[in-house]
């Protein structure tokens, strides 16, 4: 028997979730030939246009308590309206692993969970509510960044997500929902200079696009601070240079690393910080099946650690 798709939409109130459904529905097809099921666990600030939705063969059932999201609701719903597919607007405060892990009927099947973030309030959630923040993300295949402006700053909107969620894919839409693409302009550096020299606060993004796009930084020099984290085990006279990214608590850590080559490796401390400069290559790593960068080091110093050594993405 097929299962009837889900799709669990997440995010805080007023971050683009009913905009999103039914734009989906209504503007891009995605209810064409299908008997859609829309649940609303909340009341955002675009009220959903039922008779629009109606006429694509879309019904609305609201959900206001939590304690009513439960198994017996949702087969009395699937009973009723049969759907073919069925999208949540979850309400932010819910513990969406919940529904995934507990609360889905078994003629359910969650095929995709996706997130929508305002840039406009992206720094109040991440800074002052990061729990719930978390649950929106790390299980999401699709992280939508709405209402971005000519001066947001993607690339560290992008890497406080990734770090929570390397996997998921993200894209971004203007004010007028059109999809924007990241650029070099983006980043807090010119990518066309030959000699980069990544401030400390820049570490993480820098950390996180490099490692996405290795080939544009192949023959660039960097000049880099961070600490030894150890030696590498597989190449000569290499080591790892990183900071720990902080993703939700001081007991939840990521780290982001560069590998590093130094006739000096033998002789470093685990700990102790430094400061490298020197020119990346690339190499072919058999495990990921992929180019990383390497930097073959043609300086470095000791330092002083930062009074604040976690990654952040300010």
């Amino acid at each position: 028997m097929n299962k009837t798709r889900v799709y669990l939409f997440t995010g805080f109130l007023e971050s683009g979730k009913s905009s999103f459904i039914q734009d989906t529905l209504l503007e891009q097809g995605f209810g064409e030939d299908e008997k859609t099921l829309i649940i609303a666990c909340e009341e955002g600030e675009v009220a959903f246009d039922i008779p629009a939705l109606e006429k694509e063969n879309a019904s609305v059932e609201f959900i206001e308590n939590e304690e009513d999201l439960n198994y017996e609701t949702l087969l009395h719903l699937h009973q009723k309206y049969q759907p073919t597919q069925v999208m949540i607007e979850y309400n932010g405060m819910w513990d969406n692993t919940k529904f995934v892990d507990e609360i889905c009927i078994d003629q359910w099947q969650v095929v995709q969970i996706l997130t929508t973030i305002s840039a406009e309030t992206f720094d109040l959630y991440y800074n002052n509510m990061r729990g719930q923040f978390v649950y929106h993300v790390t299980g999401s295949d699709l992280v939508i960044v709405n209402r971005c402006e000519e001066n947001t700053k993607k690339y560290p909107i992008r890497g406080s997500i990734k770090s929570l969620n390397p996997m998921c894919q993200i894209v971004y839409e203007n004010k007028n929902r059109q999809i924007e693409d990241l650029t070099v302009n983006d980043l807090p550096y010119n990518l066309n200079d030959d000699y980069i020299e990544v401030n400390d606060m820049d570490y993480g993004i820098f950390c996180m696009h490099i490692m996405e796009n290795p080939q544009i930084y192949e023959n660039k020099t960097i000049k880099i601070k961070g600490k030894v984290i150890g030696r590498d085990k597989l190449i000569e006279n290499g080591f790892v240079l990183g900071r720990q990214a902080m993703v939700c608590c001081s007991d939840d850590m990521q780290l982001l690393g560069l590998v590093c080559i130094s006739k000096y490796a033998k002789d470093l401390i685990k700990d102790e910080w430094l400061v490298v400069d020197g020119t990346i290559s690339l190499e072919y790593d058999e495990s990921i099946q992929s180019n990383i960068p390497i930097l073959h080091v043609d300086h470095l110093e000791g330092a002083k650690p930062l009074e604040n050594e976690y990654v952040t993405f300010d």
